[in-house]
């Protein structure tokens, strides 16, 4: 197994964190066909997500997104441009709702 670990600082508190990770997940559902389950908690929310060969949690606060993700043998091939991909695409939402772009 090989880790792609990942963390982005924002100050869009809870409520609009939540919701982009709620986009988030949907659009990540369509496009890589990902099992996600969101669970909403007082402090922070937690996203957790499957397919075949990976499996991840993203913790969401009102101050950062952490996403942790395990990819199995044959994904692990993958790793560089999954973790580009989560950069680009998390932090192209972040950089919207904060304003940015």
């Amino acid at each position: 197994m090989s880790d792609v670990k990942f963390q982005q600082a924002h100050n869009l508190g809870l409520e609009k964190a939540r919701e982009l990770a709620k986009q988030w997940a949907e659009d990540s559902a369509k496009q890589m066909g990902l099992s996600c389950k969101h669970v909403e908690g007082a402090e922070e929310d937690t996203l957790t997500f499957e397919r075949m060969g990976v499996n991840g949690v993203m913790t969401v606060t009102g101050t950062s997104f952490d996403m942790n993700i395990k990819l199995g043998m044959m994904m692990a091939a993958f790793k560089p441009m999954i973790e580009s991909e989560i950069q680009k695409n998390l932090g192209r939402i972040i950089g919207k709702a904060s304003g940015q772009a």
